[in-house]
């Protein structure tokens, strides 16, 4: 059962407000005590309509007291008189008719209260999943800062270590502009790029860098065009040897062989 789309129904609302069904109130019952988020969501909807009915709890006029108690002919002296039977017609007697009209009105006021009352919880419940959809979205860019700075990290410590080399890979014709830096240690066999400028990729194609080892290629990694010119991007592979590098264009996740024709740059280690 998706507990969300039941809470999201308006049915709690409806049980609260006395506006559902024998059967649907066994349901509601049934189920609130199975699940603990629908326990939680039906005593936070009772907590708000008994705080907004005490808060807006209005008490009547001291001159419908005085009317009604005037109709009803309280408080005269009571002469005596000689009663005789006779049929009475209720219907059209004045206190009838003002009691009936009272409680016609109030009956309507305390109708529209519920109405307006169960269209402000549908409201707050719309704006608190609207707030919790924003708060899972901001969760999730934390998220991806946090493993871009990890990432980062990483890679500027490979900068930082003794002996680390780098090379300027620049763009063949079928990327005039493309422009790249590869960070190479070849102590630590560690490797990590700067992309300045390389297109952009279709969302299944990765940039992939080979080193070339006596003329054969080696897969050195894969890693994604970046917006930001100066962010480094540490590579998943060890580069023993080096005689040059070179970038192709590749399926996500990466290829043994490189395809030539997507070949975009290439550079030697001891240019």
């Amino acid at each position: 059962m998706n507990v969300t789309e039941y809470i999201a129904s308006g049915i709690l609302e409806s049980y609260v407000m006395g506006a559902v069904s024998d059967q649907e109130r066994r349901e509601v019952e049934c189920l609130s005590s199975i699940y603990p988020d629908i326990r939680r969501e039906l005593d936070q909807l009772s907590e708000v309509l008994e705080s907004y009915a005490l808060l807006h709890s209005v008490e009547p006029p001291a001159s419908v007291k005085t009317k009604l108690l005037d109709q009803l002919d309280f408080g005269r002296p009571v002469q005596e008189t000689i009663v005789r039977p006779m049929p009475v017609d209720t219907t059209s007697s004045p206190t009838f008719r003002v009691t009936w009209i009272v409680a016609a009105s109030m009956g309507l006021l305390l109708l529209l209260f519920s109405f307006f009352l169960l269209s402000q919880l549908r409201t707050n419940q719309k704006t608190m999943a609207s707030i919790r959809t924003d708060n899972s979205k901001m969760q999730t860019e934390v998220r991806q800062l946090r493993d871009q700075k990890t990432q980062t990290d990483q890679a500027l410590a490979v900068l930082r270590q003794p002996g680390t080399r780098t090379l300027e890979l620049r763009g063949n014709e079928k990327a005039p502009q493309g422009n790249m830096l590869v960070f190479w240690n070849s102590q630590t066999h560690q490797v990590a790029v700067q992309v300045q400028s390389l297109p952009p990729l279709p969302a299944d194609k990765q940039y992939q860098l080979w080193s070339m080892v006596g003329g054969k290629p080696v897969d050195a990694g894969v890693f994604d065009s970046s917006t930001a010119p100066d962010m480094v991007q540490r590579l998943n592979r060890s580069v023993n040897r080096a005689d040059a590098f070179a970038v192709t264009v590749e399926k996500r996740g990466g290829s043994p062989t490189p395809t030539l024709s997507t070949l975009l740059a290439l550079a030697p280690v001891n240019a």
